[in-house]
């Protein structure tokens, strides 16, 4: 996700050099998505994996018993 940061502040640096202030808040909109759906990815993820871990634990702890 750094990475397209650092790409999004050299394009928006490019628009000012060369005057396309038309795109700059478009570029600014989709950066802001990119990194919200990053986020809501590597936690879905994360949460995901949590959950399969308890489901097998529970099933291996009944199994146990």
């Amino acid at each position: 996700m750094i990475i397209f940061g650092i790409v999004g502040l050299i394009m928006l640096f490019w628009f000012a050099l060369v005057g396309l202030w038309k795109l700059i808040p478009w570029l600014v909109l989709a950066v802001i998505v990119t990194s919200v759906l990053g986020f809501m990815l590597d936690h879905t993820w994360a949460f995901i994996t949590i959950v399969v871990a308890l489901v097998v634990l529970y099933v291996i702890g009944k199994k146990v018993n």
